[in-house]
Parts: C-alpha cells; structure tokens; sequence
C-alpha cells in the first residue's frame, strides 16, 4: 500500500522560537521539522512518560520550596 502524502502546513513563528527550535534540532541530531514534529506528538498524547517525569519534578520542587518558606 502506498504511503499517503503528508500534507503541508506553513506557520508563523518568531525569530526566538525559530532560534530555539533549530538549536534543539542540532543539538538532538535531526531536522527542525522532527523536533516540532516530535514536540506536537508529545503535547497530545495522553501516556506520556516526560510529562510524568516534569509532574513528578515539579511536586518536589515545589515541596523544597515549602519548606524553605517555614
């Protein structure tokens, strides 16, 4: 079965969100169309094991922050 085209989306972005996306593409080793790509998938899945991790980060952060308030 034949893949079906991709479609096209053009966007505007500003030149610091551009910045930032081609230096993480770098950095990652791929092109800045993975890295939005990658980062669009990730910001709908609802199973995603970054976003616990970043969850789980931040409820301790916060507890550490507490603490130092008291």
């Amino acid at each position: 079965m034949p893949k079906q085209p991709r479609p096209t989306v053009h966007i505007r972005l500003s030149p610091d969100l551009v910045r930032l996306l081609k230096v993480t593409a770098a950095e990652g080793g791929h092109s800045m169309n993975a890295e939005i790509v990658t980062r669009l998938e990730r910001s709908f899945s609802t199973d995603d094991a970054d976003r616990r991790k970043a969850l789980k980060l931040l409820v301790e952060a916060i507890s550490i922050l507490d603490k130092g308030q008291r």
